[in-house]
């Protein structure tokens, strides 16, 4: 017990990879400020928004999170790879570590995704984000 109690003690002081969450203090102890920018997605389908209210919770995290996920991607490339490859692997090189997918490759099999979640087949597909910024300025872009 006084191994893992020391292991775990090294392990928060040095701040590398979690062994355990219910010993990662960091995780629960931060207080949560709003953010100054959100990002909101709206997809329609053949001229149609889609909304969340006429799908299951789990139904509507599968249409929406491969969007954001997808356009976050290259933001969230290289903090993984300055918060934990570079940090922890001795890589210098980040190429084999990024993930180069395209937004015509993206449409394709999103596409496909969510024909399976609508049961319609999809002739137009538009994906328009709006970035608010609090309290009530947005801008609005088709993707």
């Amino acid at each position: 017990m006084l191994a893992f109690a020391v292991v775990q003690l090294g392990n928060n002081i040095r701040q590398d990879i979690a062994i355990s969450p219910f010993y990662g203090y960091g995780m629960y102890s931060e207080k949560m400020t709003a953010d100054s920018v959100y990002q909101v997605y709206e997809i329609s389908v053949n001229k149609k928004i889609l909304l969340a209210k006429d799908y299951s919770p789990q139904q509507w995290d599968n249409i929406m999170q491969p969007v954001i996920l997808f356009y976050k991607q290259q933001q969230w490339n290289g903090y993984v790879w300055q918060t934990d490859i570079r940090r922890l692997l001795p890589f210098t090189d980040s190429a084999n570590y990024m993930n180069h997918f395209s937004e015509p490759e993206f449409r394709v099999w999103y596409q496909q995704r969510l024909h399976q979640y609508t049961n319609t087949i999809i002739d137009q597909l538009i994906i328009k984000e709006t970035i608010y910024h609090p309290p009530y300025l947005s801008t609005t872009v088709e993707k």
